[in-house]
């Protein structure tokens, strides 16, 4: 499975015969999307603050995750687009109304998940994110880049150096809305606000 995905991904990344060189970013997006495949753990930034993440279909790296955090709550997790989305989680017509009103964007759904229990959904209104999920394959696990009770980074350098050094790698760049995603429960009905972030509702 882990070489198939691999196989993928180089596909994906295959250079132009014209250049021999691979642009910084391309090759870091590379580097991370490699990390991601083989259950590593790495931090990016997404539209709303800097994210700590794996695949969302790895234990291991999830477990790493909670250690590294200090947490045991479950974590959110990054589709590339709504059949991923309906793939992962049942909607119902409210929830199906506010992703087709702000996805892409910084809303995250909780949502009946067809394996049972609940599950947390966002696309992320990022260009970054969204190339990360397309040439790994799979969603990615996203919760905020910080120990746990300690602030939201929404720059690099807000980023504990000591989180930093837990990781595997780290993509740097800008976040556009520079505020935590609005969290709703739509398991309920009408869907309410847990909490009130980057959209007012």
């Amino acid at each position: 499975m882990k070489k198939k995905d691999l196989s993928k991904l180089t596909e994906n990344f295959k250079m132009s015969k014209k250049s021999s060189v691979i642009p910084s970013a391309a090759r870091d997006l590379y580097k991370a999307t490699r990390i991601l495949i083989k259950d590593g753990v790495i931090i990016f930034p997404t539209d709303t603050v800097y994210g700590l993440g794996c695949r969302f279909d790895s234990q291991i790296a999830a477990a790493r995750i909670h250690r590294i955090k200090g947490s045991t709550q479950a974590f959110p997790i990054l589709v590339g687009d709504m059949r991923e989305a309906h793939r992962l989680a049942k909607f119902s017509t409210a929830a199906a109304n506010l992703a087709g009103r702000f996805w892409p964007g910084a809303l995250t759904l909780i949502l009946p998940a067809k394996s049972g229990g609940t599950i947390g959904l966002r696309i992320a209104n990022s260009d970054l994110i969204n190339s990360l999920i397309k040439k790994s394959g799979f969603p990615i696990i996203a919760t905020s880049a910080n120990f746990h009770g300690q602030k939201t980074p929404t720059t690099f350098a807000q980023i504990s150096k000591n989180l930093v050094k837990k990781v595997d790698f780290a993509l740097v760049g800008q976040c556009k809305y520079k505020k935590e995603s609005t969290v709703v429960d739509a398991t309920v009905s009408p869907p309410r606000v847990l909490r009130k972030g980057a959209i007012a509702l």
